[in-house]
């Protein structure tokens, strides 16, 4: 297995190059005869990156595909779905919710994200949104994968960043203190809760933010805690809130695929494939949770505030949660127009309902345990020789 930290212009040219070459001779042959790409879109610095990593190293454990990391020398964050699409990357790192119109039927599931965190108990609301997000995407939503064959993309494994916050330039203490605000959000849940409560919100990417808080142009960002160290957020800001629904952002592609790479792929690379992804998706939420931890500490050890959520704003949060399922169906049927869109929320909701007691029944953040989960209930139930194909 070969993995880069980082590539030369020089290289990163010639591989632009030889993208038709390559990906027109694995059509013909087996993934080992090439060294596939998988672009992530942040810096090394960004625990994603580190997840593309451990996703190639477990396929050059259990395979024989060779899989290269590129940090933000290949493709940027906007880049990715488009660059999978035409073929100069096998595999990259998707957040759906930037493009909300082209993957309205993914981002359906991550709009309905914070029924994990209410309603009935969730030990561990991240895994169970998870494994609710690629049962629905993977075996239940043929309208999803169709929007994905329209970027010539396969869906291997989904992604949650947990424990959202808002990072600010400006004390956020209460939820009362969000009006008048400029928040940069990465999700439409995330944004209605900002106007929801008097805020503007701001749509940038994640490669974005730290310009923005710096030159004020926002007064905050949501983001999980590990930015602040992961994306030196703590430079340019020193005050972090909890006051968020659902507390993640879900509507992510961990390893979403080429279609023509997967098609020029064996059975048993398809099969590997797919498992090294659902173990990258479990160790990706382990990851995060552990560097949520640290990075508060941190922010807090430099002497910065941190702001903890009272039982008022709870509550007004639950308020929030309870109204925004009507208004999730009504954006999805006027502003996108999609089908069926009853009968997708009330599957979305069943299968979350599913995932908390699956989820459940695990005792510890194990990777392993998780996986296995997702494996078992998912990932074996897809059809290798047709998923992605036919």
């Amino acid at each position: 297995m070969k993995s880069t930290r980082k590539i030369g212009l020089a290289s990163h040219l010639k591989r632009s190059i030889l993208a038709g070459v390559v990906l027109g001779a694995i059509g013909g042959t087996t993934a080992s005869a090439q060294e596939l790409r998988y672009a992530v879109g942040l810096p090394e610095s960004s625990y994603n990156y580190d997840n593309a990593v451990f996703f190639s190293e477990e396929l050059a454990r259990t395979s024989d595909v060779d899989v290269k990391v590129y940090a933000l020398s290949l493709l940027g964050l906007n880049e990715i779905p488009g660059g999978i699409r035409d073929g100069l990357a096998d595999f990259g790192f998707s957040l759906f919710p930037y493009f909300p119109a082209e993957f309205s039927e993914l981002n359906l599931p991550a709009s309905l994200s914070w029924l994990a965190s209410t309603g009935s108990e969730a030990k561990w609301p991240g895994p169970a949104m998870l494994g609710a997000s690629m049962e629905y995407v993977m075996l239940n939503c043929p309208d999803c994968l169709k929007q994905l064959e329209g970027f010539n993309t396969v869906f291997l494994s989904g992604g949650v960043a947990v424990d959202y916050g808002l990072v600010c330039n400006k004390p956020v203490e209460t939820i009362e203190d969000i009006a008048g605000k400029k928040v940069r959000t990465g999700a439409a849940d995330v944004s209605r809760f900002v106007e929801y409560f008097g805020g503007t919100q701001v749509s940038l990417s994640g490669n974005e933010i730290y310009d923005a808080l710096n030159t004020g142009n926002v007064d905050c960002s949501t983001v999980p805690p590990e930015t602040l160290t992961g994306l030196r957020l703590m430079e340019v800001a020193d005050f972090y809130s909890h006051l968020l629904p659902g507390n993640m952002f879900s509507g992510i592609g961990i390893a979403n695929m080429n279609r023509d790479t997967w098609k020029g792929m064996t059975d048993e690379q398809r099969r590997a494939v797919l498992n090294a992804a659902a173990k990258t998706s479990a160790s990706s939420w382990v990851t995060v949770k552990n560097l949520n931890a640290s990075s508060l500490k941190t922010f807090k050890d430099a002497g910065k505030t941190v702001f903890n959520t009272s039982a008022e704003d709870r509550a007004k949060i639950g308020e929030f949660a309870k109204q925004d399922t009507a208004v999730v169906r009504n954006q999805f049927v006027d502003q996108y127009g999609i089908d069926g869109v009853d009968e997708k929320i009330a599957l979305i909701s069943e299968l979350i309902e599913k995932w908390k007691g699956l989820t459940n029944q695990i005792d510890e953040m194990d990777v392993d345990a998780f996986a296995n989960l997702y494996i078992d209930e998912v990932h074996s139930k897809v059809d290798v020789s047709s998923y992605g194909i036919d």
